[in-house]
């Protein structure tokens, strides 16, 4: 293994830090100098031929001009060095082309092309090139490009273009491009495009300029976006974000911020209820919601939430989960003004003894009090939602 790691080390060494060296030709006795540069741009002197063989570069049947000869087909034991390929190329360990790859390219470690790649790139680690790629790069640490990618670039943890991608991305960890995206980004982490989305992209984190087409993940961002995103919380800049103030018939304080679009949005919220007690009555939570037009000021309001009511400090589970179904009137381009009724479900630890009271101002009918195992107990009961909201 130590061998092998000082092999691989020397190998990394000379495919990114050109070097020069002197070999003597012995019928003439006379000596020339040969190049080892994996990003040189100077293609003069280059010529063609069908197959080639090497164990590493200068070591095979392209000899000194490993680095002038295009090949249509290349086999590398270890690792092959030439100006391009035209067909096919396999190595063992690595294989770096001045300029473009046509056709398909495989490697155990990673392919290095100084031009562009119009095929199939796959490697065990990585694959990168300068220029741009016309095909499928394959990897399982990272695809890098300098270029625009029209295909597909699917690795392990990072693909990488600061230009447009055209295609497919599919990343453990990250994708990213510095320009515009039209197909899809798939990763385990971060989608991030800094410009516009024409088709969707899903991962953890979403990041776009102006998206057409939709966003799943976690926490989604954009601009602005067409279709509808998808998340634990997603903000869209020139979307749906009010403030809003409620009273229900738990607490008579509620605040809660709407993001996202108005056809699926995210609910944050907080309750109070103010009372002569050493330990506060309050709320925090969560829901859903979708608000569909139904008249040029007026829309409906349906949403889904659960919240925790605790007194003090959170001790035990005591979760309200409401549905609510309402009317919003849009009464200036500022503020609306809303109400409706909710249908709500409490699940709550039965064996707990300080939960607060439900209701101190109101008295609706409990129904379906029930207990189950696992010291839990549920109730239902019919409630309000009213307010107003800023936007």
């Amino acid at each position: 293994m130590n061998m092998f790691n000082r092999i691989l080390a020397v190998i990394l060494f000379f495919a990114f830090n050109p070097v020069e060296a002197r070999i003597f030709q012995t019928d003439s006795e006379k000596s020339e100098n040969f190049k080892f540069d994996p990003f040189g741009k100077n293609l003069s002197d280059t010529t063609s031929i069908n197959f080639q063989f090497s164990f590493v570069p200068f070591v095979g049947t392209n000899g000194m001009n490993s680095g002038n000869v295009i090949n249509d087909y290349s086999f590398n034991l270890l690792g092959g060095y030439s100006t391009g390929t035209r067909k096919l190329e396999m190595a063992g360990l690595f294989n770096i082309n001045r300029s473009d790859m046509t056709g398909v390219q495989l490697a155990g470690l990673f392919n290095q092309v100084g031009g562009k790649v119009d095929g199939v790139q796959l490697a065990g680690l990585f694959n990168s090139n300068l220029d741009s790629v016309n095909g499928v790069q394959l990897a399982g640490l990272t695809n890098f490009t300098t270029g625009a990618v029209d295909g597909v670039q699917i690795a392990g943890i990072t693909n990488f273009s600061p230009k447009s991608v055209s295609g497919v991305q599919l990343a453990g960890v990250l994708n990213f491009s510095a320009a515009d995206l039209e197909g899809s980004q798939i990763a385990g982490v971060l989608n991030f495009t800094a410009r516009n989305v024409k088709g969707s992209q899903v991962g953890l984190v979403n990041f776009a300029n102006k998206v057409d087409g939709f966003q799943l993940g976690l926490i989604n961002y954009s601009d602005s976006i067409s279709g509808i995103p998808v998340g634990f919380l997603s903000f869209v800049r020139s979307g749906y974000h009010p403030v809003e103030i409620s009273v229900n018939e738990v607490l008579p304080l509620n605040l809660a911020f709407r993001t996202g679009k108005r056809e699926f949005y995210n609910i944050f919220f907080a309750g109070l209820r103010p009372e002569w007690d050493d330990q506060l009555t309050w709320s925090f939570g969560y829901g859903v919601g979708t608000s569909p037009r139904l008249g040029k000021k007026t829309y409906l309001n349906i949403e889904v939430s659960s919240e925790q009511l605790s007194k003090g400090e959170v001790e035990a589970l005591n979760l309200i989960n409401r549905f609510y179904l309402g009317a919003e009137l849009q009464a200036s381009k500022r503020m609306a003004v809303f109400a409706g009724p909710t249908l709500n479900f409490r699940v709550y630890d039965s064996s707990y003894s300080f939960h607060p009271d439900l209701f101190s101002y109101s008295n609706p009918t409990v129904h379906n009090d029930q207990y189950y195992p696992e010291d839990l107990g549920s109730q239902l009961w019919w409630g309000f939602k009213a307010g107003v909201r800023f936007f």
